[in-house]
């Protein structure tokens, strides 16, 4: 049987393994590239837009959740 990795070794791994990733998508995606500058800009908005902490998590979970969706889009894809 093959002996895995575990606790911080098997966490390192995983960890390079998703830099890897957003780099192959920002490499390789226009749109992704897109999002990510548009969330850019959209987030420094944010500060001045929100006059709440609420309302600024409302303004920006969404951002989070475009690159996200993007990023899952392009695993699918590649798969």
């Amino acid at each position: 049987m093959k002996k895995s990795k575990t606790g911080l070794v098997r966490w390192l791994d995983a960890t390079g393994h998703s830099f890897r990733g957003i780099r192959a998508c920002w490499e390789h995606e226009a749109a992704f590239r897109q999002d990510v500058l548009l969330s850019i800009v959209l987030f420094i908005l944010s500060f001045f837009l929100a006059r709440s902490a609420e309302q600024w998590l409302l303004l920006v979970f969404p951002l989070f959740l475009i690159l996200i969706v993007e990023l899952l889009n392009s695993a699918v894809e590649n798969v």
